[in-house]
């Protein structure tokens, strides 16, 4: 299928993602840092606002102080992320996977693998997840549904990127679905970033740190359908900077419990095992709570 004529906007998009990926990744590092920063520090100009509501509904019982310094933190490392993606998508495959020092729980990763009942891995928006694609397509020719942003300059590359490894992308769409189950269904292996805020046809309400909103339903149904295995998977920053460590983590039963709802719970339970971890590299910046089914507006901000 052919892609759509890019515009300037988007040709100069590639061409600045290709520059800065050829950089050295301490330099991008540094240099999502200090943008981190600045976006910190001029609250009225970046998503700060946001971050910082969703930690302060997300952790009521943490104070006012840490709310504040994690929302810097999550500003810090939600910039360096961007360029550590730029330099996933630019750089072969096998350097994403020298970048991976430690991988936590492997071996859930592995069994279900080796179960032959198909497996769908839940990567929250959590740390730099591109880099375990590198790794997954070592083991597996994954399916991985993926919602096109509103830069398409960017969704080429992505999908550029992807193209070298033996990944499937698929749309976030009815044909994306039909697609996974047919993986699952064969005993392959499907990532699914589930923590986006559905169309209310795609969702229902359910907790999530303990607030009840919408929430995708897109595993619980694929899972219950298929019976197959499901788990729980993130690639984060090492605390000294040098690479990344993978987690993987066991899903929450309820996963593929028929009643969607008790499902859904059971998906943003996992999710928030994995987040806590480390909830300064999770991507605060989504309007979350947007759609609740108690607060009226949480992101009405003063002017």
């Amino acid at each position: 299928m052919s892609q759509p004529a890019l515009s300037f906007k988007d040709r100069l998009s590639i061409a600045l993602l290709s520059f800065f990926g050829r950089l050295p990744l301490p330099f991008l590092q540094r240099l999502g840092r200090w943008l981190g920063q600045l976006a910190s520090a001029l609250p009225g100009l970046g998503p700060f606002p946001v971050v910082l509501r969703n930690l302060q509904l997300c952790f009521p019982e943490k104070t006012g102080a840490w709310h504040e310094e994690t929302a810097r933190k999550s500003m810090i490392s939600t910039g360096m992320t961007a360029f550590e993606f730029a330099r996933t998508w630019i750089m072969p495959p096998d350097y994403s996977v020298a970048q991976i020092r430690e991988v936590h729980g492997g071996e859930l990763f592995h069994d279900a693998l080796a179960s032959g009942r198909g497996v769908i891995g839940i990567v929250p928006h959590w740390g730099t997840w591109e880099f375990m694609n590198a790794w997954v397509n070592q083991y597996t020719s994954p399916v991985i549904m993926y919602k096109p942003g509103k830069q398409p300059g960017v969704d080429a590359l992505v999908a550029l990127a992807r193209s070298r490894l033996k990944a499937t992308v698929v749309p976030a769409d009815e044909t994306g679905v039909r697609a996974t189950f047919k993986a699952l269904r064969q005993g392959g292996f499907s990532a699914i970033l589930p923590d986006h805020t559905p169309t209310e046809a795609g969702g229902v309400q359910a907790p999530f740190f303990g607030i009840m909103t919408r929430t995708a339903v897109i595993v619980p149904k694929l899972a219950a359908k298929t019976g197959c295995a499901v788990i729980i998977m993130g690639c984060v920053r090492r605390a000294d900077g040098d690479g990344f460590d993978m987690q993987f983590l066991p899903a929450d039963p309820d996963v593929s419990n028929p009643d969607v709802a008790v499902a859904a719970a059971a998906m943003n339970r996992s999710m928030e095992a994995l987040i806590r971890m480390a909830p300064e590299q999770y991507q605060w910046t989504y309007k979350r709570f947007k759609h609740n089914a108690t607060l009226a507006n949480p992101y009405r901000f003063p002017d």
